[in-house]
């Protein structure tokens, strides 16, 4: 326990905790499309590119929202924002039980879950770069954690609930769900009145802040300057193609397996140890970025993602499939816990919200692409050898843009000089 204090102090704790169920809660329900796909398909008869345009559709309402509401809380704060949020997104999942047609479909959960879910990631991981300094890596990589064990509980949860009682009540379940934990997470989230550090001794005083400025020039210029500079359209590009990367498997990792002739209980396990594998580079990941900056912890976890994908052209053992739903659920939750750190290193704390919405929209549009053209390469070609190539064309693609980011990043170390950094609303 006093190891514990050391690193955090009990307030940050709670905003650790608070952050990991909401972002386990957002990250969780997105991945939920491929869980639902075919009893929906089965029942209207739709095709797949068709489905998949659901989740399309809620990528790009978080891609267009999530730089406005990113901007929100840096100037109204993150609560108002989250609460928002949290109506229109467990909203979204009980009217997804009165589904009757596609433009309901695509409403529901794709217009207003998009929406909904957009003013809670963003928010949520601005505030943590705000109010965490010291072990910002492990801050951060904890609080992302809670997007792995969120897949990894509600993807089963969610099987359990469409085999027993139908795709209608497992949605009014997991509204339930979702409300009773999103509103007492977001009512703890409450910011600091001046900056602190993240930790404490013994005794519960806080140590000094332990902060550097940022990497970037331009982050001191205005959103007009940082938009005129390459390292912005990067890092937003690097976003967008790793989520291209992984969203083709989010969608189409099961139906990928279940057409290779992996039974089909056996083949929904593989969003769960998905969800194990973002556990895992969540934290992994973080701890990494504390000791040889975000720049090359990120290159690490794209590379993970990327390497195994093309093992999908040319095995089909079960054990194969999980060997590659582990690496890419790895490298796909070490690269969430990397963005919001390369944000608050490049850009600083002023405006986090607001880029780190930016990136996310980027990420988002990246997450439409690849799980709509998934889907349709599929019905054009009759089988899954060109969504495949998309996904690895596109992770070694990020790999470029990363490797294209300014150097110059530091960790911060114990023995870097405090200065005080003003901090926006919560």
């Amino acid at each position: 326990m006093e190891r514990l204090h050391r690193l955090f102090s009990p307030r940050h704790w709670i905003f650790i905790v608070s952050a990991f169920v909401l972002l386990g809660l957002f990250s969780g329900l997105n991945f939920l499309f491929g869980v639902f796909l075919n009893p929906l398909v089965d029942e209207f008869d739709w095709t797949r590119s068709t489905a998949s345009a659901a989740f399309s559709i809620n990528m790009f309402m978080i891609a267009f929202c999530s730089m406005i509401a990113g901007g929100f809380s840096d100037k109204f704060g993150t609560r108002p924002v989250l609460i928002i949020g949290i109506l229109i997104s467990g909203g979204s999942l009980l009217l997804s039980f009165f589904i009757q047609n596609l433009w309901h479909y695509f409403l529901f959960t794709g217009v207003m879950a998009g929406t909904g879910r957009a003013a809670i990631a963003t928010p949520v991981q601005a505030f943590i770069q705000r109010n965490l300094t010291r072990h910002r890596g492990l801050a951060t990589g904890l609080a992302g954690s809670g997007t792995g064990l969120g897949i990894l509980i509600l993807a089963p949860l969610t099987g359990y609930f469409i085999s027993n009682y139908g795709w209608r009540n497992s949605y009014l379940y997991l509204g339930v769900i979702f409300f009773v934990l999103a509103i007492p997470a977001a009512m703890s989230l409450i910011p600091q009145k001046r900056p602190q550090a993240t930790g404490g001794d013994a005794a519960g005083s806080p140590a000094r802040q332990e902060e550097t400025a940022p990497i970037l020039p331009e982050a001191a210029l205005g959103m007009r300057e940082i938009l005129k500079r390459r390292p912005f359209w990067m890092i937003i590009s690097s976003h967008a193609t790793d989520c291209i990367c992984h969203s083709v498997l989010i969608v189409h990792l099961v139906p990928i397996a279940i057409e290779a002739g992996v039974p089909h209980i056996q083949a929904a396990g593989l969003v769960g140890v998905m969800g194990l594998g973002t556990l895992i580079g969540r934290i992994g990941l973080g701890v990494l970025a504390d000791r040889i900056g975000s720049k090359w912890a990120l290159f690490t976890t794209l590379l993970t993602q990327t390497i195994p994908v093309p093992l999908l052209w040319w095995f089909d053992s079960i054990y194969l499939f999980y060997a590659v739903a582990l690496l890419v659920g790895t490298g796909m939750g070490g690269h969430g816990t990397m963005y919001p750190m390369v944000t608050r290193e490049y850009y600083g704390t002023r405006r986090v919200g607001i880029l780190y919405g930016a990136f996310i929209s980027g990420a988002s549009s990246g997450m439409a692409t690849g799980g709509f053209l998934g889907g349709l390469l599929h019905d054009l070609t009759g089988d899954y050898t060109l969504s495949i190539l998309l996904s690895f064309t596109a992770g070694v693609a990020s790999l470029l843009f990363v490797l294209a980011y300014p150097s110059g990043e530091k960790p911060i170390r114990k023995g870097d000089v405090a200065h005080p950094v003003a901090q926006p609303a919560g």
